[in-house]
């Protein structure tokens, strides 16, 4: 069965990396992309995106940003339970902290190459519950060429 990604992001350029790159690993992943927060909320609500098995979110965002959505999706019914890998520039603690303390599965900083991005990608599609993908986050985080 493939995978429904949500990627929330308004960088077009890493957006279009990252699908890119899950084409690549699969290309019966359904890839769908969100500019900002309220743009998601707006395409699952009105049932484009469907539930997704993994929602991939950046933090600063015009509009809803990333803490604002995170917020709100854990507290509706109907999402709550989606996992949620905050997906950023950002690698400072705070942010971290933050993200684990709204119920984000996991933190990781964008890779720097394509080739650690699918790397990256290959060991989160592979997992099949939130507690799989915060080990594939650890995990990635003491890899090599994770940096």
């Amino acid at each position: 069965m493939s995978k429904t990604i949500l990627l929330i992001d308004d960088d077009l350029d890493d957006t279009e990396i990252f699908e890119e790159a899950l084409t690549e690993i699969n290309p019966a992943i359904l890839f769908y992309k969100a500019e900002n927060g309220q743009d998601a909320f707006n395409k699952l609500q009105g049932k484009e995106v469907g539930q997704p098995d993994i929602i991939f979110l950046d933090v600063n965002m015009p509009g809803m940003n990333g803490w604002q959505f995170l917020t709100k999706l854990k507290t509706e019914a109907a999402y709550h339970n989606i996992p949620v890998i905050m997906y950023s520039t950002s690698s400072a603690k705070k942010d971290i902290a933050i993200a684990e303390d709204l119920g984000a599965v996991g933190f990781l900083t964008k890779p720097a190459d394509y080739k650690g991005l699918k790397k990256a990608l290959l060991l989160l599609l592979a997992q099949t519950s939130p507690d799989g993908l915060r080990q594939s986050v650890e995990d990635i985080k003491k890899m090599e060429w994770y940096s």
